[in-house]
């Protein structure tokens, strides 16, 4: 009775001591545009090393409707409310306040690190500039 009582006594100090991680582990999401994105950073420069910098007010989205339909941020192509993809990496926004009325933008998915990068292509941005976004 006695080895029984130890067993116990050890089985449940084995239990408690092996709780749950408090890690998580983080799943890589589909390399697919369609969907919402949060507005996380921006980067840009002057002429000079460029800066990421956070975007205010913070948690603004984007949304790509798999109809075509643009949903834009407060500060990210507002006023354009259709997009196209036109290749793995270039995406049209229409309309645009320029002659052609679209503008062409270059992207990049990180399915490890659940992000979105946005870039201009046409037309570009000379000294660089890149908009980040999270799922």
């Amino acid at each position: 009775m006695k080895k029984f009582q130890l067993l116990v006594l050890c089985l449940l100090f084995f239990a408690i001591a092996c709780k749950k991680s408090g890690n998580k582990i983080i799943e890589p999401i589909d390399n697919d545009l369609i969907g919402k994105w949060t507005y996380t950073e921006y980067y840009y420069s002057i002429g000079g090393p460029g800066e990421w910098h956070s975007v205010t007010p913070p948690k603004q989205a984007i949304e790509f409707k798999p109809d075509g339909t643009f949903i834009p941020a407060e500060s990210f192509l507002k006023g354009a409310d259709h997009f196209e993809i036109l290749d793995s990496v270039t995406v049209k926004f229409q309309p645009a306040p320029n002659p052609s009325g679209f503008i062409l933008m270059g992207y990049s998915i990180d399915p490890a690190a659940r992000q979105l990068l946005i870039y201009p292509v046409n037309p570009a941005c000379i000294e660089g500039c890149n908009n980040k976004f999270t799922r």
